[in-house]
């Protein structure tokens, strides 16, 4: 049922990525270590073991912040349990050790700014389950290993330390629903698996590399031609237009539209140099919004060249979070500070 649970959580969390704070993009590495608690019985044919209740769990995993809000990763993990007793006879000892490799995709509800992120996730992958000594099953000892399919449900919160640093707490549910083994008398029996962790870890962000500034556009000089005497040329006054983006977007809105097709018409009408200065909120890295402004600037760019204002004529810049309209504390999304300022002279 857990995994059930997880995985709508994260279909609802994705419809949600293309408006809310994404945090920091690129590649990281976790690390978790915690309590491997109240496991459930697994089936022995017509036994069944029962474990020690608490025993210890540890994991590590590399993964990729995509910015949206959604993370992939592959995580090893590995989780020890003591058989306590083997029901339909008197006593029962053995370990069963379980070491997995997952794939998990998690979501991070960056939107709701809170002191601490919650997060959910579900994973697919296997199971490598190891049977040392568990007796006595059909009159017999299980020193055997099988590895089956495998899945997971995860529900957790994380609290960053720094820009790159989280500190993690989280609940897992695992389950494995089919492994078998033979006994050393040559029986083959039927099992399964499924235990609850409670992990506390640590996740290290590295970060997106940062896009490259495009190469300005060189035009060449046009041949001097004749002309007459010029007569006097009156200088338009400076214009300022100012376009606003919604949140994480580069995209132009149909009134963001409509300002630049305004600011094209004014250009034509005797601007000669136009600054394009791209500006975003301080939610998420600085480094993610200094290229999500230069994103927007360009945006701009390409619009003013489709409506007929030469490319020669535009100068484009990334400001970032610097220069805000309304300054804000770092992680707070303010609409005013999402813009690009097209100034004409």
């Amino acid at each position: 049922m857990m995994p059930l649970v997880c995985v709508g959580a994260l279909a609802f969390g994705s419809t949600l990525a293309a408006a809310n704070d994404k945090g920091l993009e690129g590649l990281y590495v976790s690390g978790a270590a915690g309590l491997n608690f109240l496991p459930e019985n697994s089936d022995l044919n017509s036994a069944e073991a029962e474990y020690e209740d608490f025993n210890w769990a540890a994991a590590g995993a590399v993964g990729y912040a995509l910015g949206n809000g959604l993370r992939l990763e592959s995580e090893l993990g590995f989780r020890p349990n003591d058989v306590d007793n083997i029901t339909g006879v008197a006593g029962g000892s053995g370990d069963v050790d379980v070491l997995n490799w997952m794939f998990n995709a998690l979501y991070d509800f960056k939107q709701l700014n809170l002191p601490v992120t919650p997060y959910v996730g579900a994973g697919i992958g296997i199971a490598h389950v190891d049977v040392d000594g568990a007796t006595p099953v059909a009159g017999s000892t299980i020193d055997d290993s099988d590895i089956g399919f495998a899945f997971q449900g995860i529900a957790g919160l994380s609290l960053s330390l720094t820009e790159n640093l989280a500190a993690t707490v989280d609940y897992r549910h695992l389950r494995v629903p089919s492994v078998s083994f033979r006994t050393n008398g040559g029986t083959n029996v039927d099992s399964d698996y499924a235990t609850n962790q409670i992990m506390v870890g640590l996740r290290y962000t590295f970060g997106a590399p940062p896009k490259p500034a495009p190469a300005p556009v060189s035009q060449p000089a046009p041949a001097p031609q004749p002309t007459p005497a010029p007569a006097p040329v009156v200088q338009p006054q400076p214009r300022e237009f100012i376009v606003f983006f919604d949140f994480d977007q580069s995209s132009l809105t149909p009134e963001a539209q409509r300002i630049v097709a305004d600011a094209a018409a004014q250009a034509k009408e005797g601007y000669v140099r136009i600054r394009l200065a791209g500006h975003a909120d301080r939610a998420g890295s600085s480094q993610y919004n200094l290229g999500l402004s230069q994103r927007r600037a360009d945006s701009v760019e390409a619009e003013l060249r489709r409506l007929g204002v030469s490319s020669a004529e535009i100068a484009t810049e990334a400001k970032g979070e610097a220069e805000p309209l309304v300054p804000t504390a770092d992680g707070v999304p303010e609409p005013q500070n999402r813009r690009v300022e097209i100034m004409m002279q």
